[in-house]
């Protein structure tokens, strides 16, 4: 079983470090508090939560400290051969794609139910408390961020997740497999281009357990030293007037080609 985490666990911060940080037991806790501050608190202490459903059907957020973290920084973005012949000949020769945050949340939570019928952790309650992070308000240290791919006014990919300081985290997202196939990776570049032009930090691609973040650049961090970056990033100011806007992207693509290598290198653990 998991242990029960509450509010005051994480307001503690000699309970947090010695408690749950250092302690290599657990990465899982548990707990019913679905408020705005809980979630917000669980984010900013490093923390990446999922819903769970218990055989009554409570819902209850799932909040994982993990023992690894997969990291993308800039500077490490990869373009595979294959690919960029597909963003050549698929982006670039149509103009009409393009990329946007915060445009149509409602559609990618839609998007992602659809996609991940079978599997989908993202119960109702924790949609309805992402949702309260929707909103700018200046007490929140925790912005939700939907982003959109379109092919002209048709949403064609798109993910869930939210901005801390300079960081971006990842929870989940969709794509249309059927009419749209390796569009997930090209809406996966062009966020990275965007968040690269707006000055975030880090992306914080959470399990390292998926091969298509490795071929993105993605490196692996261990707890302690992702703390380290997390919690030296997380205070930072980041300009949120991005949102709602579109963005083309060739546009956002071509950025990257400029200086990026599209050879896959080995990476490793830090």
């Amino acid at each position: 079983m998991y242990p029960y985490i509450q509010l005051s666990d994480l307001q503690d911060e000699a309970f947090l470090i010695n408690n749950i940080y250092n302690n290599y037991s657990y990465n899982y806790y548990f707990t019913d508090d679905w408020s705005e501050k809980m979630y917000e608190t669980l984010a900013f202490s490093g923390f990446i939560s999922v819903s769970i459903k218990d055989e009554a059907g409570n819902d209850y957020l799932l909040p994982e400290i993990q023992q690894d973290y997969a990291v993308l920084h800039w500077e490490n973005i990869l373009i595979s051969k294959r690919l960029k012949k597909i963003i050549e000949k698929k982006i670039f020769n149509d103009n009409c794609y393009y990329l946007s945050v915060n445009k149509n949340t409602n559609a990618v939570f839609d998007g992602i139910k659809k996609y991940h019928a079978e599997s989908n952790w993202m119960s109702q309650s924790y949609i309805n408390c992402l949702k309260l992070f929707s909103t700018k308000t200046s007490q929140k240290r925790l912005k939700l961020m939907s982003v959109e791919l379109w092919h002209n006014e048709k949403l064609i990919a798109g993910e869930i997740g939210y901005l801390i300081g300079s960081i971006y985290t990842s929870l989940t997202g969709f794509f249309d497999r059927k009419n749209y196939n390796n569009f997930g990776k090209i809406q996966l570049l062009s966020l990275a281009s965007l968040l690269k032009r707006f000055n975030f930090e880090f992306w914080n691609m959470g399990h390292p357990y998926m091969k298509y973040k490795f071929e993105m650049g993605a490196i692996v961090y261990r707890r302690h030293p992702f703390l380290n970056i997390w919690i030296k990033s997380r205070e930072d100011n980041i300009d949120f007037s991005f949102t709602n806007k579109l963005f083309k992207c060739s546009e956002l693509l071509k950025e990257l080609f400029l200086d990026r290598s599209t050879i896959p290198h080995h990476i490793g653990k830090i």
